[in-house]
C-alpha cells in the first residue's frame, strides 16, 4: 500500500508541469509560476534609456518607491542581471522626449536597473500621473542578454526582450495622490481602471502593484512603496534591435496628433499626451 501511494503521489508531482505556447516555442512550466500576462508597449517607448536607479531628475510629486521581484517561470527562481526597463508619465501626464512633435533629449522618468541576486530591481520615482483615456500606469519591459555601454553615463543595448507589460495601481490610493498640490493642476478627464480599454482587455488586475505607505502618519504625502512580481521566461524573446530608437519617429508623430487633442501643460511649459493610447 505504501509503495503504491508514492507512486501515485510520485505521478501527481509530474503532471504539476504544464506546457504554455508563446508563438511557435513551447516550454515547460513550473505550477505557480505561470507567465505575467504581456500588455501592448504603448507609443511612448525610447530605447535609449540610462541604467539608474533615481528616475525623477528632481521632478515634483509623491515619493514612489517601485520593487521589481524578477522570476524565471522555467524553474520558478529568481532572475540574476535582468534589465527591467521602466518608464512612465509625470504628474500631469507627459511623458519625456515626446513632449511635442520634435523629439527632445530629456530622459526624465525613464531608467533600467539590473536585477541584484535576489532577482530584484527598485527604482526611486514619482507616483505616475494620468492622461485623458488611461487610467495610471507605468510601462516595463523585462530584457536579457544585451551589454551596458558609458560614455559618461551607462545604457543598456542589445539582447531580447522577454516581457512587454504596463502597471496599474489602486484607484482609491491614485484619488488621494490626484487631490495633492503637485497633481491638482492636471484638468484631463480621469480614467478608473474599470473602464480602462487596457486594463479590461488585457489582464490588467493581475499587474495591479501593492502600494503601502513609507509613513502611515503622512498618508500619501509621506510617499509610497510599491511591490510586484513579474514571472518571465528569460530563453525567449523579441530582439531589442527591432524596437531601437529609430522606431521614435513614428511615436513623435503618433504623439503630435495626440497633442493637439489634449492641450495641457505640464511644469515645464510642455504640452501632455491624452489619448486613447499609452
Amino acid at each position: 500500500m505504501l509503495s503504491i501511494k508514492f507512486i501515485t503521489t510520485s505521478i501527481l508531482l509530474l503532471l504539476l508541469a504544464i506546457t504554455v505556447t508563446n508563438g511557435s516555442k513551447k516550454r515547460s512550466v513550473v505550477s505557480g509560476c505561470t507567465l505575467t500576462p504581456e500588455i501592448e508597449e504603448g507609443p511612448y517607448y525610447y530605447n535609449g534609456s540610462l541604467v539608474r536607479q533615481n528616475i525623477t531628475e528632481s521632478l515634483n510629486g509623491i515619493p514612489f518607491t517601485l520593487t521589481l521581484n524578477v522570476i524565471d517561470t522555467n524553474n520558478c527562481s529568481a532572475i540574476v542581471n535582468a534589465a527591467v526597463d521602466i518608464w512612465h508619465c509625470n504628474t500631469v501626464g507627459v511623458y519625456s522626449h515626446f513632449e511635442t512633435s520634435t523629439l527632445s533629449t530629456t530622459t526624465y522618468l525613464r531608467g533600467i536597473k539590473l536585477t541584484d541576486t535576489n532577482g530584484q530591481a527598485k527604482f526611486i520615482t514619482i507616483y505616475p500621473g494620468y492622461y485623458g483615456g488611461r487610467s495610471t500606469h507605468i510601462h516595463v519591459k523585462v530584457r536579457f542578454g544585451g551589454t551596458e555601454t558609458s560614455s559618461g553615463s551607462i545604457y543598456y543595448w542589445g539582447g531580447h526582450t522577454s516581457h512587454t507589460g504596463q502597471i496599474f495601481f489602486n484607484d482609491s490610493i491614485t484619488t488621494l495622490v490626484q487631490n495633492t498640490a503637485y497633481y491638482s493642476s492636471n484638468t484631463a478627464s480621469r480614467t478608473l481602471n474599470s473602464v480602462d480599454r487596457v486594463y479590461t482587455q488585457q489582464d490588467g488586475v493581475d499587474s495591479l502593484v501593492t502600494l503601502a505607505y513609507v509613513d502611515q502618519t503622512k498618508g500619501v504625502s509621506g510617499g509610497l512603496t510599491g511591490t510586484i512580481t513579474l514571472k518571465v521566461d528569460s530563453t525567449v524573446g523579441i530582439s531589442s534591435s527591432s524596437t531601437s530608437q529609430t522606431s521614435t519617429t513614428t511615436k513623435a508623430s503618433t504623439s503630435s496628433t495626440a497633442q493637439q487633442q489634449h492641450g495641457q501643460q505640464n511644469q515645464h511649459g510642455q504640452q501632455s499626451q491624452p489619448g486613447q493610447r499609452g
